[in-house]
């Protein structure tokens, strides 16, 4: 997504911001034809969907602050009157922009629903009406493909973030690296591998990682995106190997009699056997 079309967004919503039913809003003369359906959010930005590509695109802009970063995969939530939609999307943050394709489900939920609110990572849940938001989105995706995207389970990076909020008792920040992805447990969705040791809580008296790093190891939490299912291990600099098919294993570093002797380091291979990952002889 060029940087023209993200300013071309952010020009159409700042007239709407005191608005409170959903509108259908043109763009810049730059992209000519290119229309969202989007209501305003309580802290004066936007959620919206256009037809890009005779696709679906959902958007969500100007109501966090803009900060520096390079644009990144990101996860993000709709929630919908109670039900959660959780966005494989992508987040600008010099623009306070995050999109992404919705997923099945969400478009007939923004039309019949009475309220949203978007939740994203280190940012506290926005509402927005949905009065309106039928008359508007039908408008807009007239002609669009209603083909949307797999459903994506409402688990893996919004509970992730809870929890490094929840341990942390507020504001935390990651290290490089600290969370990555990787096909583990055989199904074709990425799943999803955080590092304590790369937590660092705004609250300094929470300790290493958050209280799950001790004097010679961390827990490494695994999330299942399929399942939603959670798994923690013990040790130091996890990383992917690769198997075949595209699938992965985690390595990790470890010391003591697993390698040997109590002084003894070495890595540790760690592969699905169904139900979990397992420690290779």
């Amino acid at each position: 997504m060029t940087r023209a079309f993200l300013l071309v967004l952010f020009l159409f919503l700042h007239p709407v911001a005191a608005a409170a039913e959903w509108r259908i809003g043109s763009g810049s003369e730059i992209f000519v034809g290119y229309d969202s359906a989007f209501g305003v959010t309580a802290q004066g930005g936007a959620l919206g969907v256009m037809c890009l590509d005779r696709q679906p695109f959902l958007w969500t802009q100007g109501w966090a602050a803009a900060v520096a970063g390079a644009e990144r995969v990101e996860q993000f939530a709709v929630i919908v009157d109670g039900v959660s939609f959780v966005i494989n999307g992508t987040h600008v943050p010099p623009d306070g922009l995050w999109y992404g394709t919705p997923p099945s489900g969400l478009i007939e939920a923004l039309k019949s629903g009475s309220q949203a609110a978007i939740g994203t990572q280190n940012q506290l849940p926005v509402s927005v009406s949905l009065r309106g938001s039928s008359r508007a989105l039908a408008t807009v995706l007239d002609g669009c493909s209603t083909v949307a995207a797999n459903p994506t389970p409402a688990v893996p990076g919004a509970l992730l973030d809870q929890l490094i909020t929840s341990a942390c008792g507020g504001g935390y920040a990651l290290a490089q690296g600290a969370e990555f992805t990787g096909r583990l447990d055989g199904d074709d969705m990425p799943d999803i591998i955080l590092n304590w040791a790369g937590v660092t809580c705004d609250d300094r008296s929470k300790g290493r990682g958050a209280g799950f790093c001790g004097a010679a190891f961390c827990t490494i939490d695994l999330v299942f995106t399929q399942t939603g299912g959670r798994q923690q291990i013990l040790g130091v600099n996890p990383r992917l190997v690769d198997r075949a098919f595209g699938l992965s294993a985690l390595q990790t570093t470890t010391q003591g009699q697993t390698c040997g002797g109590p002084a003894q380091v070495c890595d540790v291979i760690w592969t699905w056997n169904g139900t979990q990952l397992e420690a290779q002889p």
